[in-house]
């Protein structure tokens, strides 16, 4: 029962119920990612929307982290130093990947209700399902490599705060690369995040005031205050229940032994929560997912433009439709005052059901 120091956990009556908990949490979590995971793999409808590619990469690093978590578990059944430290690694791999993929989200979302013409250049590959792939497939390869320098430095194993992960950094190097790669990498993708998600706002506030508006653009209209509502849960979920863990994490690094391992661990008992509730929030916030989870169950279910806000992930691209045309069935005279023309409003895309 030896740590990578040779010397026993500092307090392993607090890592046996760590343990316990995060196994709780796993057992919980884990089928509920499966679940979504298997839905957006087997549902023909799910597949044929692009951004869900975006769900599909936030609920494998969910699934991976939670699976990470239970190094705690297996810790305090074993206190095996190589498990501590290869699960280390995954915490840090697919933790990291939960915080930066909402921003992929959000960003394929604000391309999907714009006409490419507004777009920048490098957006509009985002129009495609390649492009998306590519998008997620840049995430993938910066998180299965940032972790390069700390593996090669032996810098994992039982951390200070008394969970598996990086145990110090102590050279300047390795501080500047931290800094820089990691935490740098994780404050810009919270900048885009906010970025898109204002102009989704701004998108919603000026659609909202339109005089006439046709059924498909009320559906993508409830469909993107859904996802900025579950944009809202992708964000600040983390914050509560992270940073606590991240401000004790702060202080030991600074300070080391400024608080004894168990007082730590109370701090990260909420840690893994945000995991755990992802894929409930994407059943509640998706429609597709609702009615692709409802068939699963044998209980299709028929949800009309009415009786249910639209999906975020259903609008593709194409110029088939003609908003303005629809606008002028019903008014042969229409009148806008000071609000936009509908070309500006609607989207230049059609509804995928």
């Amino acid at each position: 029962m030896l740590n990578f120091n040779g010397i026993p956990d500092p307090d392993p009556e607090s890592a046996i119920w760590l343990g316990k908990l995060y196994a709780l949490y796993g057992a919980i979590g884990i089928p509920a990612n499966l679940i979504v995971l298997l839905l957006t793999l087997t549902s023909e409808k799910l597949r044929a929307i692009p951004m869900n590619i975006c769900i599909l990469s936030i609920t494998f690093a969910d699934l991976m982290v939670l699976v990470a978590f239970l190094s705690s578990t297996f810790w305090a059944m074993s206190f095996d130093p190589m498990i501590c430290k290869v699960m280390g690694v995954g915490i840090y791999i697919f933790d990291v990947m939960t915080l930066l993929l909402p921003a992929c989200l959000a960003v394929c979302r604000y391309v999907a209700i714009c006409s490419e013409q507004t777009l920048h250049p490098r957006l509009r590959v985002l129009k495609k399902r390649k492009g998306i792939i590519i998008l997620n497939g840049i995430f993938w390869a910066y998180g299965l490599t940032f972790t390069i320098p700390l593996i090669i430095t032996d810098r994992f194993g039982l951390g200070d705060i008394g969970i598996c992960g990086v145990t110090d950094i102590n050279s300047i190097g390795l501080w500047i690369y931290y800094m820089v790669v990691v935490v740098g990498a994780l404050f810009g993708a919270y900048v885009v995040m906010f970025i898109f998600y204002r102009r989704l706002g701004n998108w919603v506030k000026t659609t909202s005031s339109m005089m006439v508006m046709s059924s498909r653009t009320r559906e993508t209209l409830n469909g993107t205050r859904n996802l900025m509502r579950m944009l809202r849960w992708l964000l600040f979920l983390p914050m509560v229940v992270y940073y606590p863990a991240l401000t004790i994490e702060a202080l030991l690094r600074i300070v080391p032994r400024a608080v004894s391992t168990r007082t730590a661990r109370y701090f990260l008992i909420t840690v893994p929560l945000a995991h755990v509730l992802d894929p409930i929030a994407t059943i509640i916030f998706v429609k597709s997912y609702r009615t692709a989870l409802l068939k699963s169950f044998g209980r299709p279910r028929k949800i009309g433009f009415q009786s249910s806000p639209a999906d975020p992930g259903t609008i593709q691209s194409a110029a088939a439709a003609s908003p303005i045309f629809e606008i002028k069935k019903t008014l042969k005279t229409p009148t806008y005052g000071n609000s936009l023309k509908p070309s500006e409003h609607h989207l230049p895309g059609q509804m995928a059901h």
